[in-house]
C-alpha cells in the first residue's frame, strides 16, 4: 500500500516486533490484546486512542517509525480481562528489548 501512496500505521502492544517484520509505521500502546482501542463501552477513551494514533500517523513521514502512546491501562496486566494467560513467544524472546525501547522512548 505504501508503494501506491497510502501511508499506513499499526496500533499494537508489540511495536518492536512489527518493526522487525517490516511494518512501515507502528504505534505502541500498553493495552491488552483484543482491546487496543480501550475497554468495551468506553467510547471517549477509544476515540482518544484513535485520535492519538492518527496524530502519530500525521507526524511520521518516514517508514520504520515507532511511536509510543502514553495511555495506561487501568488494571494491572495480570488482572486485565482477555489478557493472554501466557506471554506470546515473540514477546517472550524480545521482552528485555521491548522494555529497553519503551524506557528510551519516554
Amino acid at each position: 500500500m505504501e508503494e501506491k501512496g497510502f501511508t499506513t500505521i499499526v496500533l499494537t502492544p508489540t511495536p518492536e516486533f512489527h518493526y522487525m517484520v517490516g511494518i512501515p509505521r507502528s504505534v505502541g500502546i500498553g493495552y491488552p490484546y483484543g482491546r487496543l482501542l480501550g475497554d468495551a463501552g468506553d467510547s471517549e477513551g477509544q476515540r482518544n486512542v484513535l485520535m492519538a494514533t492518527l496524530e502519530a500517523l500525521g507526524k511520521t513521514d518516514t517508514p520504520g517509525s515507532v511511536e509510543y502512546l502514553s495511555f495506561v491501562w487501568p488494571e494491572e496486566p495480570k488482572d486485565a480481562k482477555w489478557h493472554p494467560p501466557e506471554i506470546s513467544p515473540i514477546v517472550k524472546v524480545r521482552l528485555e528489548e521491548i522494555r529497553q525501547a519503551r524506557k528510551e522512548q519516554k
